[in-house]
């Protein structure tokens, strides 16, 4: 996690004060930029384009990108004010529409007359750079979820943990027995207890009995050991998401970044695809210098690679979210024509589900710290913070 916002992470913040972890303010530069594929490059002569800077919560003046003239700069800063402005107002006041049949945020800002070109180069990189989502999967999704996190994080300032996000994993595995590289294949529930069966590494099928099980795991992977529910997760759609740590600026045109960082803020560099399908990758810029680079678009040099990961990120569609609600029972219930939803209930047979996915909003760190909560209320364990 690269910082998190002040307003939307209530419990993660009031999690970190119980616990001790220091964080501070981080302010940000997003700059926006046109990706030029190198092949259309070498045949038109065209390169990336920044064309807007846009500093976190307006901590330092809007710098302006070196390749764009005042006027245009004038003109694009017009625009911007003018739709987000209207974009805001739309966020604070006119709610997405509930129901039978859910508003994607497609449909939202169609409906609320936001321009497409203002939609294609700021809303969906932004929000692409936050939920690690394609910008066609972020149109589909429920716009009471961008929605709920535009009203929330509105005004709010950016943190960071002080010390990395390391620290606060040693401080809540502090005491507790774990065992790593152990692959579950199932999870059943039995008259008395729930029975686990996992491979160790390298090792034979063990089994073992608990009274209760928390899965902090994705939907699909739910599915496949937890037979209850195998035919709903698989309506929940997940997709595999890479990020690179790297010094590779040429590939991700960093080199030709026209911002000189004097404020003590970090910059995320937005590259946005200008053709055919539009796709954006955004590229952290490290204090040591390294860079981050999450979805990548553009292959990055081996020799530069210092790491990569892949991860399995939920995706959030008006299905899934029915189908997440009716298994810790909230929000609104489904109309009689569409697909039968879970019969289960989490904590049922002693099984309970946690996540980013498993809350009524963003697949992102709070939802994992509200459903652990909820867990812990299950557990008749009091949760400090929401006392």
């Amino acid at each position: 996690m690269r910082a998190f916002a002040g307003g939307f992470y209530n419990n993660l913040k009031a999690l970190y004060d119980h616990l001790g972890v220091q964080y501070r303010p981080q302010p940000f530069l997003f700059e926006f930029a046109k990706f030029v594929p190198h092949a259309t490059e070498r045949r038109t002569g065209r390169r990336d384009s920044s064309y807007f800077v846009h500093a976190s919560n307006f901590h330092q003046p809007e710098p302006r990108p070196k390749a764009l003239s005042r006027i245009l700069y004038a003109i694009e800063a017009t625009y911007l004010l003018v739709c987000y402005a209207w974009f805001t107002i739309c966020c604070l006041v006119l709610s997405p529409r509930e129901g039978p049949r859910v508003e994607t945020l497609g449909e939202y800002l169609h409906r609320v007359w936001i321009p497409s070109y203002f939609i294609t180069y700021y809303i969906l990189p932004l929000l692409s750079s936050v939920a690690t989502c394609p910008h066609g999967v972020l149109l589909e999704s429920p716009a009471s979820d961008i929605v709920e996190y535009k009203r929330r994080t509105h005004r709010a300032l950016h943190f960071t943990v002080a010390n990395g996000v390391h620290t606060v994993q040693e401080q809540l595995v502090r005491g507790i027995d774990y065992e790593l590289s152990a692959a579950v294949s199932a999870v059943e529930a039995q008259e008395k207890g729930v029975k686990i069966s996992w491979n160790k590494a390298g090792g034979s099928l063990r089994t073992e009995r608990f009274d209760r099980v928390v899965l902090a795991i994705a939907p699909d992977i739910v599915g496949r050991i937890f037979k209850p529910l195998e035919r709903h997760m698989a309506r929940i759609p997940t997709t595999w998401v890479e990020s690179v740590v790297h010094t590779d600026r040429h590939a991700t045109g960093i080199e030709d970044c026209s911002i000189d960082n004097t404020k003590g803020a970090q910059l995320i560099y937005l590259r946005t695809l200008a053709q055919g399908l539009h796709q954006t990758e955004s590229h952290h810029v490290q204090p040591s210098g390294a860079i981050v680079t999450t979805c990548p678009v553009t292959p990055i040099d081996p020799k530069l690679a210092i790491h990569s990961a892949k991860f399995t990120r939920v995706l959030r569609t008006p299905e899934s979210r029915r189908i997440v609600n009716s298994l810790f029972q909230e929000g609104t219930q489904p109309s009689e024509d569409e697909k039968p939803l879970a019969v289960w209930r989490n904590g049922d047979s002693g099984v309970f589900i946690v996540g980013g996915w498993c809350w009524d909003g963003m697949v992102l760190l709070e939802g994992c710290v509200v459903s652990a909560m909820r867990v812990a209320n299950a557990f008749g364990v009091e949760v400090p913070w929401s006392a």
